[in-house]
């Protein structure tokens, strides 16, 4: 079985069939609360794999048969494609593809894994101890922690993404815990690799 993590500000009510919830409510101001819920809202799953579900984004039809694929792979992460809906782009959307892990390519562009992303519970709560506390961005620091093996990819839209032109993705805060989040990682620096956004 899978849980979405949800983090919203007031009440969740929509359902997705054969899913788990956590619904973390709280009101997020900055990278150093948001760190905080996720990592909380992951303690409290209850089975074996996750992925975080924004309040207000959506899945596909088909995700539970995409969720079952991206799990038959059995590795601490999972990463698929996504659609983009914009004011600009809806009803239709553009599919973003992603390509292959390599540990370079994920240092240069952390958003290789994105939406959707599965994770392993317990890898997950290993990792997280492992982890700086503060204003770095949690998912840059989880997904990197989590494949540091390599990650599997599924090639099909895993999640909606109801991208808004004034959402949390373009807070200076946000961009401020992405950066730190992407310096966390240069004790493990790839020779050569310097950070598309740099």
């Amino acid at each position: 079985n899978i849980t979405a993590i949800v983090l919203t500000a007031g009440n969740y009510l929509r359902d997705w069939p054969g899913l788990q919830l956590v619904v973390q409510r709280q009101v997020i101001t900055n990278a150093a609360e948001q760190l905080a819920a996720r990592f909380s809202a992951i303690s409290r799953v209850r089975t074996e794999r996750f992925f975080f579900l924004d309040d207000d984004d959506d899945l596909p039809a088909d995700y539970l048969d995409v969720l079952a694929e991206c799990s038959a792979h059995g590795a601490p992460i999972v990463y698929t494609d996504e659609l983009v809906l914009t004011p600009m782009n809806a009803p239709v959307g553009a599919v973003v593809s992603k390509r292959p892990y390599s540990r370079e390519r994920h240092y240069r562009n952390p958003p290789l894994l994105h939406h959707l992303v599965l994770c392993d519970t317990r890898a997950a709560i290993t990792a997280i101890e492992r982890l700086p506390r503060g204003h770095y961005w949690p998912e840059f620091l989880l997904y990197w922690e989590l494949a540091r093996s390599g990650a599997p990819y599924v090639p099909r839209v895993g999640y909606v993404w109801n991208k808004r032109e004034r959402g949390m993705h373009l807070w200076p805060s946000t961009i401020g815990g992405q950066m730190r989040a992407i310096l966390h990682a240069r004790p493990e620096h790839i020779e050569g690799a310097v950070c598309a956004s740099a």
